[in-house]
């Protein structure tokens, strides 16, 4: 029995991908505009992991300097040395004042002596806290709040550009899953669509076949085989697509993102991601493919009774 089941489904694999050869030109444009359509969200994602490895990488905790006004006394420097530390959003804090600043300047500066060019030192006392989270949206937050201190001029912080990734990076990735999530119920209704255009074409077969007392698991079998074909085709070119889209732009992503230090490579997918890209796949066009037939049994039943 279990041979014989084998063998069942054996047979309606090889019928369905003999059907693609009996309809070439209208099976690759099936098959090309699924794989364009599956492009755009596995970019997306492939684009999401690799700034993600970046970030990964640039892990340091930005900075937060706050900038005291010129006025500010020492009174005013405890004061919110005080209050620094005894927020707990705040991991360090390091004081360094006007002159130590005029110096690290001078030291910059090298050989040039800029003190004895200035009449008094411009520079204000400051504040270099270190946030006790790596996370965008509570750095911000704890920016807004610091820069309302009392006698704190303004606030800036360090490498502002990664927080920008950072918030791009989000935006890319919502973008995906709402693409995924539209894209991929696209997919199943081309699917049904494809396969109940199949089923209208052998529509007197099938229903001599339920005549003859033919189970609905033997008339949806070729159905979900040829479903299931043309995912994986699908699949398989934008996966290839996918590729060659990240290996063709990575020149140019080179060369926006080295001026700032940063090595953003494309990434492409693994082994475990391809077969999860296929298996999905796979499922959402067998999903399509099984609504379709079922859809028509229903009807046909209902017009026998």
């Amino acid at each position: 029995m279990n041979s014989n089941y084998l063998s069942l489904h054996a047979e309606s694999a090889k019928r369905a991908a003999q059907y693609f050869f009996k309809q070439p030109v209208a099976m690759l444009l099936i098959l090309a505009m699924l794989a364009i359509a599956m492009t755009l969200p596995l970019t997306l994602y492939l684009s999401v992991q690799s700034g993600k490895d970046v970030l990964d990488k640039l892990s340091e905790v930005p900075q937060i300097t706050l900038y005291m006004e010129q006025e500010a006394n020492e009174a005013d420097n405890e004061n919110v040395r005080n209050l620094l530390s005894g927020d707990r959003r705040v991991k360090e804090s390091k004081f360094v004042s006007k002159d130590d600043g005029l110096a690290e300047m001078q030291q910059a500066m090298g050989t040039q002596d800029i003190v004895s060019m200035l009449d008094e030192n411009p520079l204000p006392d400051a504040f270099v806290v270190t946030p006790a989270e790596n996370n965008p949206e509570s750095i911000a937050a704890l920016q807004d709040e610091l820069s309302h201190y009392p006698m704190v001029e303004s606030t800036q912080m360090d490498k502002e550009w990664m927080q920008t990734l950072y918030q791009f990076n989000k935006l890319v990735d919502k973008i995906f899953w709402f693409l995924a999530i539209t894209l991929g119920l696209a997919f199943v209704l081309v699917a049904h669509n494809t396969i109940r255009l199949q089923i209208l074409s052998h529509k007197e077969e099938i229903e001599i076949t339920k005549l003859l007392g033919a189970p609905s698991s033997f008339v949806r079998r070729p159905f979900l085989y040829q479903a299931a074909w043309q995912s994986l085709l699908s699949a398989g070119i934008s996966l290839a697509l996918c590729t060659w889209i990240m290996k063709a732009s990575q020149p140019l992503v080179t060369q926006i993102f080295s001026p700032y230090g940063i090595s953003l490579q494309w990434r492409t997918f693994n082994v475990w991601e391809i077969v999860l890209v296929l298996l999905v796949t796979c499922a959402l066009g067998m999903g399509g493919a099984w609504l379709a037939v079922t859809q028509h049994l229903y009807h046909f039943r209902a017009k026998r009774n």
